[in-house]
C-alpha cells in the first residue's frame, strides 16, 4: 500500500484497495455471511496513518477474471504485492489476468519491501 500510496500522490489521484471475495455457488451471492476481511477499521486507520488516503471496494463474485471488468476502469494502473518465486503464485496470476484485461501492472516484490523495512 506504501507504494500504491506513492503513486497516487504523484500522480494526483486516490488508491482504491479493491478485495474480490469469490462466492461459493452453494451461498448467495448477495448475502455471503461474515463480511471481508480486509475491511476492518484497524486496516483503514494504519492505512491512514502512513498517509495513505484509501477507498475500499469489495466485490463479491463467483469468478474473479469476469469481475475485474466491473472493478477498473480500462486500462488502468493496478499495483500488485507478491514475491517472485519459480513457480506460479497467486500475485503473479493476478498479474497475468490483469495484464491480459488491458491494464498496467506494476507488481512490487514484498520480499524487497521487508528488507527494507529490516534495514
Amino acid at each position: 500500500m506504501r507504494v500504491a500510496g506513492d503513486f497516487a500522490r504523484a500522480l494526483g489521484v486516490s488508491v482504491t484497495l479493491v478485495h474480490f471475495r469469490t462466492v461459493p455457488y452453494a451461498v448467495a451471492v448477495d448475502a455471503p455471511g461474515n463480511g471481508s476481511p480486509i475491511v476492518t477499521n484497524a486496516l483503514i486507520e494504519r492505512l491512514k496513518a502512513q498517509g495513505v488516503d484509501v477507498r475500499v471496494r469489495v466485490f463479491l463474485c463467483r469468478d474473479e477474471r469476469g469481475a475485474i471488468r466491473q472493478a477498473f476502469r480500462p486500462h488502468s494502473l493496478v499495483v500488485v504485492a507478491g514475491r517472485h518465486r519459480l513457480w506460479p503464485t497467486a500475485a503473479a496470476r493476478w498479474r497475468r489476468m490483469l495484464e491480459a484485461a488491458g491494464h498496467y501492472v506494476v507488481f512490487v516484490d514484498a520480499s524487497d519491501l521487508e528488507e527494507k523495512s529490516d534495514a
